[in-house]
């Protein structure tokens, strides 16, 4: 169960990393506090995935929620950079088939 909180929070603090490098070069007033926040979220983020691995017995459990880190990066551009095309119904297929997926890896150990 550890491992599984730290596997979340890893994806959470991954999908901040990877948006805060597309925030440096939009909002370049705030260079350096952005530059800051992405090697701050880098380093946690290598950590919490290190806590996390410890934390598990099967590494394959806590690379798939890392995965999840690409929707935190989606909701950040929703907010923060306006978006407005993209296709909602396959958004929440993707969201269910990663689900599914995780429910499939769990249910395989017995």
């Amino acid at each position: 169960m550890t491992g599984l909180i730290y596997s979340i929070l890893s994806a959470i603090l991954v999908g901040m990393h990877l948006f805060s490098i597309k925030l440096l070069s939009v909002y370049t007033l705030y260079f350096n506090y952005i530059l800051f926040f992405t090697l701050l979220t880098m380093i946690l983020s290598r950590y919490t995935i290190y806590l996390a691995m410890k934390n598990t017995n099967n590494p394959t459990n806590v690379n798939l929620i890392l995965n999840l880190s690409v929707f935190v990066t989606f909701f950040a551009s929703l907010y923060f950079l306006k978006l407005e095309k993209f296709d909602f119904p396959r958004y929440v297929i993707g969201i269910l088939f990663i689900i599914i997926g995780l429910t499939f890896i769990q249910m395989s150990y017995i």
